[in-house]
């Protein structure tokens, strides 16, 4: 972690302002909800002392963003295919569309720049961003064949310009119905349900109806339930779809291969948008609190991007002693409290929160480029440190065996207010 323009952002802060519940629910914020409240809302808040956007300042993870820019380069050439009328890549007339878009390398490394421009003011990427940069210009051609992949197992279908039947929503906003054709990021919404969602493709013709999803991870289980949600919406979206035309082929278009998802029929359409009803309700009321639930494990927590926000998830850190000897050598989370000035780039201190840690226990903390300066009687708390904890017949220091932990390139610190 390296230095920030805005100090402040390195402290543990309450939000200035909770967020209200979602105005439209989607299937990766009921999942988002389900999964922990408290979480969800945390991301979602408002946190003006920090900077002047919404929600919390998020870290730019590789992976992720290298899936964003996957799917960003296919929406861009699919797109243009559409609009050029080619049906697939192998058509004569792909080439020259890919030349007119710069080639691939170039839809791509604009795409890169696109994922991460939401990033340049945010003081938490600050210290990454240049890696991340490096790291992912250097996949380019990696990208560029995962794209090839994607986009040999697609063929679009002509667009049939045709009278289209409009449908004035209670948001005043205009939707037209969808004709015979390839779409793109197309946004699906049931008004009745509450519900939004976006499909990367759908092909209307006169004996097909599709929608495919791009997954640019592992598959998932919850990728069917994914793809039947939108299946529902697309059923009970007044405006794309008055007809109330079933989606009948459902793919999950994976980096290797596609997977065909059984179609829903109509009666399992009406259970799933009754399940649907019951889970939103659930996930709404858990946000009526005032104070959302902290559902604390080891698979909520490992990745989420706020627990440092979150007072359960240190107590329960404390709770994991002795039989998470696993950690030990590995990056973990640790809250400390520092003693005094060790070396110019070290401190002592004492273990206050940490996996198969006792409270008291000393630790000594190595550290590198600092956004904040640190002096004694501090408590911190150290996100993704390497913790080297010695063996029984290693040193001690005051009867306990001393515990070094060492900030990394990924390790993040974040000093708590005084109380």
């Amino acid at each position: 972690m390296s230095g920030g323009n805005n100090s402040d952002f390195w402290r543990v802060l309450r939000p200035t302002k909770w967020p209200e519940a979602p105005s439209w629910m989607s299937f990766s914020t009921l999942i988002e909800l389900e999964i922990c409240p408290r979480r969800w809302a945390l991301v979602a808040a408002e946190y003006s002392d920090i900077w002047n956007n919404r929600g919390y300042p998020s870290i730019p993870q590789s992976s992720a963003l290298e899936g964003t820019i996957v799917h960003l380069s296919l929406q861009k050439i699919t797109g243009a295919l559409i609009e050029n009328s080619c049906p697939s890549l192998a058509d004569a007339s792909a080439i020259l569309t890919l030349r007119q878009l710069g080639g691939y390398t170039a839809i791509i490394m604009d795409s890169l720049e696109r994922v991460l421009l939401p990033y340049r003011e945010n003081p938490r990427a600050s210290a990454v961003l240049g890696g991340i940069r490096i790291r992912l210009a250097a996949k380019v051609p990696e990208i560029r064949t995962r794209v090839q992949r994607y986009l040999s197992r697609i063929r679009l279908e002509p667009r049939t310009i045709v009278h289209r039947e409009t449908v004035i929503h209670p948001e005043r906003e205009l939707r037209h119905a969808l004709q015979h054709g390839t779409y793109t990021e197309v946004l699906l919404q049931a008004s009745k349900l509450g519900w939004r969602g976006v499909a990367d493709m759908l092909t209307l013709s006169t004996t097909q109806c599709e929608i495919r999803d791009f997954k640019t991870g592992a598959p998932k289980e919850e990728h069917q339930a994914q793809l039947w949600t939108y299946a529902l919406l697309w059923a009970r979206d007044i405006g794309l779809n008055p007809a109330g035309r079933l989606a009948d082929k459902l793919v999950l278009s994976y980096d290797e291969r596609d997977v065909e998802v059984p179609s829903p029929e109509v009666s399992i359409l009406s259970s799933l948008e009754n399940e649907i009803k019951k889970r939103t309700d659930v996930a709404l009321a858990n946000l009526q609190s005032g104070n959302p639930q902290a559902r604390v494990s080891l698979e909520n927590c490992m990745y989420c991007a706020v627990r440092h926000l979150c007072e359960e998830y240190w107590a329960w850190l404390a709770r994991r002693y002795p039989k998470d000897q696993e950690t030990k050598g590995k990056y973990i989370d640790i809250q400390i409290k520092l003693s005094s000035q060790h070396g110019p780039s070290s401190w002592d201190g004492e273990v206050e929160y940490g996996p198969a840690m006792h409270a008291g226990a000393p630790i000594l903390l190595r550290t590198e480029n600092l956004a904040f300066d640190l002096r004694p009687g501090q408590r911190l708390r150290l996100l993704n440190v390497h913790a080297s904890i010695p063996n029984e017949e290693a040193d001690t220091k005051n009867g306990h065996h001393l515990i070094v932990a060492t900030m990394g390139s990924w390790s993040e610190m974040f000093m708590l207010s005084r109380l």
